[in-house]
Order: C-alpha cells, then structure tokens, then sequence
C-alpha cells in the first residue's frame, strides 16, 4: 500500500524499534529462499519518541555500521511502521473504480480517522464486494506522516534507498503465516502477538486473511521501568534484574515455588494486564460472529518480540488465557533456509527477526502472493 510510493526490488528488511534495529537480507534460490546475512544491533538510546526517529544521525550510522560488520551490501531497504497512531482498518466504501477512491480516498478515509488527514499518509486496498451490492470492502491504511518521513529520511542517511514503508503486522503476517513451513496457520485462526519493547502489537489471522490489529503500550519496557522503581539505579541495571528473574525458574512456576522474586511482584500486575488486554482483542473479534460460531474461535496464540524470550512466558500466558501458545522462532517454522548465518545467531535471535524476515520478503514475492498491502 505505502509501497505505492516506492517499487524496485530489495533483498534487505530493517526492523527498527525502540530498543533494537534487526536486518535480514535473503535471496532467492533454485530450490526456495535463504537467509544469506541477518544481524541485529542496540537502537540509541531515547533515539525513537511516538513511533518517529528523532535521531536519524545516530540511528542511520548505528544501521549503517551494522550493516558493514555483517557483510550486508545492498543498497536498498524496505522498513516499517507500526503504534497506536498506525491506523489499519478493514472499512467498506460506496462501490467505485480504483482511480475514482484514490481521487477522494483522504474524504472517504476522514469518517474512520480521527487524526488529522493533512498530516497524514493514507493508503487501500480494494478487497472485494461487501454483502451490500452497492458497497465494497477495502483494506485502510493511514499514519502520520512524520512517522514515515523519519524512517525514509534515516535509511537515505544510512545510504540506503528506502523501497518500501510496510506495517510491522503485514511483515509479520508475511513471514509466519504466508511462509509456514505447513499450512497449519492458513486454515486455522490464530493471534499474532509481539512483545516488543515499547509496545504489543496484537494481530489475529483468520485462514490466512488478515482480521484485527491492535495496540497496547504494555511491553518489555514497561516491566524493566517497574523494576528500575522497586530498585532505583539505571535502566540498564533493571534490564539485568529482569533478565535475572527467571534464573531459577520460569516465570510460570515463580509463584508457586514462593520465595521473595521482588521483581516478579512487580512485573507480574503489569503481565496480566497485559494478558487482559490480549483477551479484549481476542473477544472483540469473536464478538463480529454470530453467538457459537465455528469461525469465531481462536486456535492459537503466536508469541513473538524481545520479550517473548523470557522463559516460561508462554505457558503463563496459555494458562491465564486457556489458548494453546507457542513461542515463534521464525526459521523453526517457516520454509526459508538459513544454512548461510550462524547457526548460534539464529538460535538466539530467532524469536525477534520475525518482522525483518517479512520485510525482506516484500518485494522479493509476486504481489498475488501476499496479503499485504503496504
């Protein structure tokens, strides 16, 4: 969608969040695709505010140095943009030939946006007819426009050309879904949730076809700035201590061993909130169904993000939920090879490469193929 901006193929996705930058570059090959470079590298700190790079010097030279260690040699880039002011709405409009909604899409967009359009980037899809003969569905997309501006500003500083600006849920969607290694997900229904620093992004995928994004400022820095108060000292000092909490057990076992983890009795409000709101977007989208529909139900839950390393993670979530969870590791369970890397790297990073997997894939794929429309 975004991409309409942009069109030349590239091999290299950069993830770019608050706490981390993460870059894949694959290839294609005779028998599929392969992961030729990955690495990841700290984002400065305080660099990213609201979504928006504010300091493109430091992040383009930290993308910029990463790439060089990694032998990482193309010289162009598709990112994303994710938050709470990506809008992703599927909307239905008055039935109309493409070039007519792109003419008045920023009026049509207006009466599903609150913000304000003139600052604001909006792009669609047209997805098919609704059950209204006289209405279609189209796949709505809008972010400010500043958000997008900063991420095309730092990859140029970076000497990079930007190809395409996705959504952190499309690329997300790409990688673990469209590129399973089964297709134990395209006929299932599943909820996607990444764990970033930041911010949870909570995306359900029903057979395939993208259904609901949402949201939550709850995140793995939410649990190391609860911990840094109980502590005072340093956020790098709370990182640890949180890193530290599951030293002996995971944290599905932490409270029923006792013992005094005062980190854990601060972190775990925080958790289960987070876990209530995961329940919210999972009710809401059951409540789009008739009451006891076979469609409404959710198979499984799909962790991903920097925090979704945390041991034991998904078991206390399945348990707080009553879903099946499973923690991704993008290259256990898509069909991309990654003979090329360190198997050591992979085995580490695997959990957190999800996003950068699927921006690399974006212009790599016939665009009939993805679902995605950034």
């Amino acid at each position: 969608m975004i991409s309409s901006f942009f069109g030349k193929e590239v091999t290299v996705g950069i993830d770019i969040g608050s706490s981390s930058i993460k870059a894949v570059e694959i290839e294609p090959t005779p028998n599929g695709w392969t992961v030729v470079n990955a690495a990841v590298a700290p984002t400065p700190s305080e660099a990213i505010k609201d979504g928006c790079i504010i300091n493109i010097v430091d992040v383009s030279q930290e993308i910029r140095n990463m790439l060089r260690d990694a032998d990482i040699k193309a010289g162009g880039a598709v990112c994303a943009i994710s938050g709470s002011q990506v809008i992703v709405r599927q909307v239905q409009f008055p039935k109309m030939p493409e070039a007519m909604l792109r003419k008045s899409i920023k009026y049509e967009a207006g009466k599903f946006i609150s913000s304000s359009m003139e600052d604001s980037i909006v792009e669609f899809e047209i997805l098919g007819e609704a059950e209204d003969p006289n209405q279609m569905n189209v796949m709505l997309v809008a972010a400010p426009r500043d958000m997008i501006d900063s991420r095309v500003a730092t990859l140029e500083s970076a000497g990079l050309e930007p190809l395409v600006i996705d959504i952190e849920s499309f690329a997300l969607i790409r990688a673990l879904v469209e590129f399973n290694a089964t297709d134990e997900y395209l006929n299932s229904t599943i909820a996607l949730i990444d764990i970033g620093a930041s911010h949870t992004n909570v995306d359900i995928v029903s057979k395939g076809d993208f259904a609901l994004t949402r949201n939550i400022p709850i995140a793995g820095d939410s649990f190391t700035n609860s911990i840094r108060s109980l502590l005072g000292g340093g956020f790098d000092d709370a990182e640890r201590a949180k890193r530290e909490m599951t030293a002996q057990y995971p944290i599905d076992e932490l409270n029923a061993v006792g013992g005094d983890n005062k980190c854990w009795r601060v972190v775990q409000p925080l958790l289960d909130e987070l876990i209530r709101e995961i329940r919210r977007s999972i009710h809401f989208y059951q409540s789009q169904f008739p009451e006891g529909s076979a469609d409404a139900g959710v198979d499984k839950i799909v962790v991903t993000g920097g925090t979704a390393r945390i041991p034991g993670l998904g078991t206390y979530i399945s348990n707080k939920l009553g879903i099946n969870v499973e923690v991704a590791h993008v290259f256990e369970q898509t069909a991309i090879k990654t003979e090329a890397v360190n198997k050591d790297f992979i085995d580490e990073h695997g959990s957190v490469l999800a996003v950068s997997t699927g921006l690399a894939l974006k212009e790599l794929i016939p665009e009939n193929t993805s679902k995605a429309v950034a």
